[in-house]
């Protein structure tokens, strides 16, 4: 039997999900994508905009949007607080590709009232959004 560790994902409104059956844990933190198994040693690190991956104790993966944010992990605990995180069943597909379709169109065409750091971020946003759908859905 796998060693378990507990794994929360909070937001300013909610804890999105806790659970204590989980296995392994992917996160894409901003030095590069970094994998969490029960007794990992302690850390604290900033995400990414980003799909978040975890097993839980029977084999199955599951996948969590995660609007940036940070990571820690102690005594087989993983907390990630980030300011929005969504279910891979509960992302709207037209609608992150809609909202990637006007960021590529205001990158392509800058208007000097666009703040292009607020759109780069908005397309990260979109694109992991559709990328947690896809790998959710084994794409």
């Amino acid at each position: 039997m796998a060693k378990l560790m507990q794994l929360e994902i909070v937001t300013p409104d909610k804890s999105l999900m806790k659970r204590n059956d989980i296995s392994y844990v992917l996160a894409e933190t901003v030095m590069g994508p970094i994998g969490i198994l029960a007794n990992h040693a302690p850390l604290i690190g900033t995400l990414n905009e980003s799909p978040l991956k975890y097993r839980s104790e029977d084999g199955k993966d599951h996948f969590i949007f995660i609007d940036a944010g940070f990571m820690e992990v102690n005594n087989n605990k993983v907390t990630v607080l980030s300011a929005a995180a969504e279910m891979a069943e509960a992302i709207d597909v037209a609608r992150a590709q809609a909202a990637e379709a006007r960021a590529l169109k205001h990158i392509e065409n800058p208007e000097p009232t666009i703040d292009l750091e607020v759109i780069g971020r908005n397309l990260r946003r979109a694109k992991g959004r559709l990328k947690t759908v896809q790998l959710a859905r084994g794409l």
